[in-house]
């Protein structure tokens, strides 16, 4: 298929108006998409200037010139005759010659033809050209490079599938939006797929156009300013003083100097013979004062010898979750006399990626009769739950949060709470786990100071922290952290695969279906059980059949982990059918009363909430949960058929970010307003409460036309604004009118009023 055209609603409408009116300078730098943009509007006649006809009178215009060769003013005639009346397309007007500016200024000037023309920015053009716009005679837009989401879009449209975040975000940044390098660098990659999921592994692609583009800007730099660029390619940030032919090439930070942008750097890294690039990353490591970056300039050059910089610089990796770095570095530092610490480090980063039999054989070469218990607990933990050894496990746990810990995902949650101390924040984190499963979570949760022994263990405080907040019903900031965790991770990793399957189970708990499918789909084969019971439930809300995911999950079910089984039964309710109260009964005679009440509220949502309003009373009056009592608010509502509690309920629902639930509770209310306002923010849900009162889903032009209405804009008003006609602007009025449910402009401001807050 074509380059897809996308993100230029604004300025296609623009362009359309203008060719209605004298015409339009469309401007903007190279590669950005003016020409693109212009491709998809009708025009009579276009025309192309280049450097080559510049210099040639009338060049341009050869087509519309006479055979024989009369005098220029003949000839100038002839061309202005031949496109008055006309729409014309001019390509990088900057380049034309002075005589076919002077006609284009003519024909614009007396309304003789309408002119769309290109312009890149920055470039001289000839005078008559720049009085286009300086005397006001044709106004000018200036076309800015496309944003993250349409450069996704784009990409997605091409490959025919979901592209990860990752690659999204590398693309995003080296294309800076310039649709010229996005295209060239998506025909030079080796694109992959994982599970539907499109990605690039290894280096930026750079194809031979791209590689001669960006060498012709180089060229021209000094041997020894070309020494600064590939030091700055290799090890940028760098406080280096730059001359002025780096001009362009280089720009200046508050970290230090860095390259103007990262196609310079692959470049240079790629084109850098392979001596000179290690001389160079052993000039860097010997500068650089920064452990981690001179730990790997010495591995990448060869020169990597000294263990006890290798730990440091693993340990600094660790600590903020590049696993990926860490095993590397710590595999480095055991092969050059790290030692018992080295290994163990590497150890832990196997434990922490789900490597249990690696991590376990590492432990065993380095074990001695006197290990700390902190090693001992880590591979306890290890024995126990990635190799299922428990008895191994519990003789070798001595540490009290360790052994709590292994009591707390065996569902032992008194023996566990019998074992800590709140005045340790460690063991404090350990009960706020165990006190939100039995919904007896007050908060604060702790703050714990960072182990250096353990690096990741940070990541896992985080995880916990998370978990307590989620279960509890602090679902805004539950996302806060995971969000940011998952985008601190700069590649696809353990750890961002797992932060990728947290978030995807906040969003689909703030009914933000596709976000959470999408995240889903992108996360690698880490956690598959909690994944496939999370994908599983999400594809159900969205009215897919999902069995045979939960098919999937049900044969990975691990033994223990009890306070993540209710994952699987809420799976097993919504992709199978299972009852809410069966699940509801097992997590009360685990004393898991948060789970309960959430499998209750999920009978409530498919129908039965006179079977559960009694029990979800006495839970909001014996626990702390923060959703217990709107779930019995909700279950007491359909009870008493009470539109204007389960309005109330909708917009406790709202306010605590479960749009999902706030929806369903709107529709049960019969509040069209409401619920259409809701429903907007669920992304495809397909639920029984829903069904109650089903809106057809507006278009995007009806969308377009209602929000401009829902602003105070008059008919005729959106109708010049989108270049239709006002009939047109009725019709669509009417149609979204009877999708909604509504009959006037007040109804429709209070259904958009996210919109007009967001402009606000």
């Amino acid at each position: 298929m074509g380059w897809p055209f996308v993100g230029r609603d604004a300025e296609l409408a623009a362009v359309r108006r203008a060719v209605r009116g004298a015409g339009l300078i469309v401007a903007g730098p190279a590669g950005v998409g003016k020409t693109r943009l212009l491709d998809e509007i009708a025009c009579d006649v276009r025309l192309r200037a280049t450097a080559a006809m510049s210099e040639i009178p009338l060049g341009v215009m050869a087509p519309f010139l006479p055979s024989v060769d009369p005098s220029p003013l003949a000839m100038l005639t002839a061309a202005r005759t031949a496109l008055r009346g006309r729409v014309v397309v001019v390509d990088d007007v900057h380049l034309l010659d002075d005589a076919s500016a002077g006609l284009l200024h003519q024909l614009v000037q007396h309304r003789e033809a309408v002119v769309v023309a290109t312009l890149r920015s920055g470039e001289r053009a000839p005078e008559p050209v720049v009085a286009l716009w300086k005397d006001e005679l044709l106004p000018r837009i200036e076309l800015e490079p496309l944003g993250r989401p349409a450069v996704v879009e784009v990409l997605e449209t091409v490959l025919g599938g979901v592209l990860d975040s990752v690659t999204a975000d590398r693309l995003w940044t080296a294309c800076m939006g310039n649709m010229l390098l996005l295209r060239e660098m998506h025909f030079a990659a080796a694109w992959t797929s994982h599970g539907g999921v499109w990605s690039l592994d290894g280096p930026l692609p750079l194809s031979a156009r791209l590689v001669e583009l960006i060498e012709a800007h180089l060229a021209a730099v000094p041997d020894e300013d070309r020494r600064v660029l590939e030091l700055l390619a290799l090890g940028e940030p760098l406080d280096l003083a730059a001359s002025e032919s780096l001009d362009g090439l280089v720009t200046v930070t508050d970290e230090g100097l860095r390259l103007a942008h990262p196609l310079y750097g692959e470049v240079l890294r790629a084109q850098c013979p392979p001596l000179r690039k290690r001389n160079h990353q052993r000039y860097l490591a010997s500068v650089l004062d920064d452990p981690l970056r001179v730990a790997v300039l010495r591995l990448d050059s060869g020169t990597a010898d000294d263990p006890d910089l290798l730990l440091k610089a693993a340990k600094l990796a660790s600590a903020t979750g590049g696993v990926v770095l860490a095993e590397r570095l710590a595999r480095a530092a055991w092969s050059v006399g790290g030692g018992v610490e080295a290994a163990r480090l590497l150890a832990y980063v196997l434990v922490f990626t789900d490597r249990a039999e690696e991590a376990e054989e590492v432990f065993a070469m380095v074990a001695t009769d006197d290990d700390p218990v902190e090693v001992r607990t880590m591979r306890g933990m290890n024995l126990g739950w990635g190799l299922g050894r428990s008895e191994e496990a519990a003789d070798m746990i001595v540490m009290p949060a360790g052994r709590a810990v292994m009591l707390f995902h065996a569902g032992r949650y008194d023996e566990a709470r019998a074992l800590l101390s709140a005045s340790d924040p460690g063991e404090a984190a350990v009960l706020a786990m165990i006190d939100v499963v039995q919904g007896r979570y007050t908060g604060p949760f702790p703050v714990i100071p960072p182990v250096s022994e353990v690096g990741l263990g940070a990541e896992m405080n985080t995880f916990s922290e998370v978990f307590v907040h989620s279960l509890h019903g602090d679902l805004l900031r539950a996302e806060r952290l995971a969000v940011r965790a998952h985008r601190e991770k700069a590649e696809w990793d353990s750890m961002r695969s797992s932060w990728a399957v947290s978030c995807a189970a906040l969003a689909c708990a703030g009914g933000r279906l596709l976000e959470a499918r999408r995240l889903l789909q992108e996360a690698r084969p880490v956690q598959p059980f909690v994944r496939l019971c999370t994908l599983a439930h999400v594809e159900a809300l969205l009215g897919n059949d999902a069995r045979s995911l939960l098919a999937e999950a049900e044969k990975l079910a691990p033994s223990g982990m009890r306070p993540y089984r209710h994952g699987l039964w809420t799976a097993r309710i919504w992709a199978g059918g299972a009852s809410p109260f069966d699940a509801a009964a097992e997590a009360r005679s685990y004393g898991e009363f948060a789970a309960e009440a959430l499998h209750l509220q999920d009978a409530v949502r498919l129908g039965h909430a006179a079977e559960a309003v009694e029990r979800l009373r006495e839970l909001a009056s014996t626990t702390t949960g923060l959703l217990v009592p709107v779930f019995a608010a909700h279950a007491e509502a359909l009870v008493r058929n009470d539109p204007a509690g389960l309005a109330e309920v909708a917009l406790r629902f709202e306010e605590a970010g479960f749009m999902l639930h706030a929806a369903e509770a709107a529709a049960e209310s019969g509040d069209r307003v409401l619920f259409g306002r809701l429903i907007g923010a669920c992304e495809g849900a397909r639920t029984p409460a829903l069904a109650r009162m089903s809106l057809v889903p507006l278009t995007q032009r009806e969308r377009e036309v209602a929000a401009m209405a829902a602003r105070g804009l008059t008919n005729r008003e959106i109708a010049e604004s989108l270049v239709i006609s006002v009939r047109t602007v009725d019709n669509h009025l009417s149609h979204a009118y009877a999708k909604l449910g509504i009959a006037t402009r007040g109804e429709l401001v209070s259904l958009f009023a996210d919109d007009l807050a967001d402009r606000g």
